[in-house]
């Protein structure tokens, strides 16, 4: 069975100020929830496990375990303003992290 190779898009992902600043275009199939993934995942004072990214009608919905340190972040406002979405739905089970119990 022959592996089919993906289309590269000419277009370079655009930086985290740019995206805040203008709506972005999400034309390929599952873009918007690979964009969403990748910069949740990179972002630091939270943990994503099991992370579900769905579109709907006027934005998405996310599902998944979301462990941060000390505020519980806003999730949906860091969304909207990455990618200019309408509506976040917020299915994720929040959790503070304990901090791991000494060795020994």
């Amino acid at each position: 069975m022959k592996k089919k190779s993906l289309a590269q898009s000419s277009n370079p992902t655009p930086t985290k100020s740019t995206a805040r600043a203008t709506s972005l275009q999400f034309d390929a199939p599952h873009s918007l929830e690979c964009e969403i993934q990748h910069a949740l995942a990179l972002d630091s004072d939270v943990c994503l496990n099991s992370l579900v990214v769905r579109r709907t009608k006027n934005g998405v919905c996310l599902e998944g375990v979301l462990e941060f340190d000390d505020e519980c972040p806003d999730i949906c406002n860091r969304i909207k303003a990455l990618t200019g979405v309408e509506e976040v739905i917020n299915h994720l089970m929040m959790k503070k992290r304990m901090p791991l119990p000494p060795k020994g």
